[in-house]
């Protein structure tokens, strides 16, 4: 198996941008007088603004500010980004640099939108070191749908058997599942369940870790 392309996720993945999310989503959503049950937070790992907004939506109900609540959320997770810089996770340069070595390809398909997307990567000094970006309002249908990986896939001009993902979150492993690429999963917020480990290649703890696994494939 010679590896050619990698897809990476963004958010939970590369940076440790996920929890930071997560967090100040329950403080604000706390501002507006609503709290915020994790478990519900959780099925919104992974998935655009829009599916995150129905979700919101259907457990807490049609009056529920989601939009009002996000954007303040963005507005506070972009001035800690400004302050404090992006939180890299450990083995992303590292592992970047592998694949320019290797003329490895590499894209980012994320469902962030792209105006928030290329602000964190380019933030974070890394934003030339990948051939494309594919972003979550630029697809019909959000992750688990297989549509933002077969864009990736159109884009790196490679087959499914050529390519891998990384991800963090289920709904990343079960989109990646249904484009028929193999995918690596390198936990975040939640570990994987039983359901997610039967469809991933393999797991790893970190992006350091994803390096020995290419260099067994190529």
């Amino acid at each position: 198996m010679t590896i050619k392309g990698i897809i990476f996720d963004m958010d939970g993945l590369m940076f440790n941008t996920e929890l930071l999310g997560y967090e100040k989503m329950i403080e604000v959503t706390k501002d507006f007088n609503y709290e915020m049950p994790t478990y519900i937070l959780d099925k919104t790992i992974g998935v655009n603004k829009k599916t995150a907004i129905n979700i919101f939506k259907k457990y807490l109900g049609k009056n529920f500010p989601a939009e009002e609540i996000l954007i303040k959320k963005r507005l506070i997770v972009n001035d800690y980004l400004e302050k404090n810089g992006v939180p890299v996770k450990l083995g992303l340069i590292e592992l970047l640099n592998y694949l320019d070595e290797e003329k490895i390809k590499k894209v980012v398909a994320t469902s962030s939108y792209r105006k928030v997307a290329e602000n964190v990567l380019i933030r974070a000094n890394v934003y030339n070191r990948f051939d494309d970006i594919i972003c979550g309002d630029e697809i019909k249908e959000s992750k688990p749908s297989p549509d933002i990986f077969l864009k990736a896939l159109e884009k790196l001009n490679l087959s499914a058997d050529e390519v891998i993902v990384l991800e963090d979150s289920r709904m990343g492993i079960l989109a990646a599942h249904r484009a028929k690429i193999k995918s690596i999963m390198i936990p975040d917020i939640l570990p994987a369940d039983e359901e997610t480990k039967k469809l991933y290649f393999k797991e790893c703890k970190s992006l350091l870790d994803v390096i020995y696994l290419l260099k067994t494939f190529n």
